[in-house]
């Protein structure tokens, strides 16, 4: 609320992504909040960060991008992430998005209706992985390994058409740069099911991609 009454009584703000669909989880240990919003957002996020008191670090200035970073005196520290609104619409930003769980949004001057063009909500509920677009993973190959993460994490199903896709896909990962991938990776090493994400992985012919050194363990 005090972000929000920082910034300008005219501009749409949204709440999106992992954050809505944690709520709708009922998680309630979220801090790390994305943020949407036309104009300048530097400038907006900055004026935000002195009336709050948080350190601001601008993240990408080209595109608008900035992080926000709140300790309280007590709990854990918040997260807030402002980023411009990609392709001059909010539903054309969820519909750039990974997933459709993911491709949800709140409106902070409207918080009790739910933005959810792709049935996000729907897939949520049948615990569903399903990409956004037909070309979800060719446009960032790391969401190739998200999707095997959030998977395991969640307990969630991906869809058979996404598998093909992220199949399709998995010499696309030699793309994105090294550290990318190592971090998506630590992260599934350190998620709920390490062995079972491997295991998708190896399925997939991911493994091999990514891993190289423990594809050719097998049968040691």
């Amino acid at each position: 609320q005090a972000v929000l009454a920082a910034l300008p009584a005219e501009l749409p703000v949204y709440l999106v992504g992992g954050a809505v669909r944690d709520q709708l989880m009922g998680r309630t240990d979220v801090h790390d909040l994305d943020l949407v919003m036309p104009g300048k957002v530097l400038q907006f996020a900055r004026r935000a960060a002195d009336l709050v008191g948080a350190a601001y670090y601008p993240l990408d200035e080209e595109r608008e991008t900035a992080r926000l970073v709140f300790i309280p005196e007590q709990g854990p520290r918040i997260v807030m992430d402002f980023a411009a609104m990609r392709g001059g619409s909010l539903e054309e930003d969820l519909r750039a998005r990974d997933f459709t769980i993911n491709a949800l949004a709140l409106d902070l001057r409207q918080p009790e209706r739910l933005i959810d063009p792709l049935g996000g909500a729907t897939d949520l509920a049948q615990k569903v992985i399903r990409p956004c677009s037909p070309l979800t993973f060719t446009a960032d190959p790391i969401r190739i390994l998200r999707a095997v993460r959030q998977a395991v994490d969640f307990q969630f199903q991906i869809t058979p058409e996404a598998l093909q896709l992220m199949r399709q896909a998995a010499p696309q990962l030699l793309r994105p740069s090294p550290e990318r991938v190592r971090d998506e990776l630590y992260r599934i090493l350190g998620g709920r099911g390490p062995a079972a994400a491997l295991r998708i992985l190896d399925r997939l012919e991911i493994l091999p991609v990514v891993f190289p050194e423990l594809a050719a363990l097998k049968g040691v």
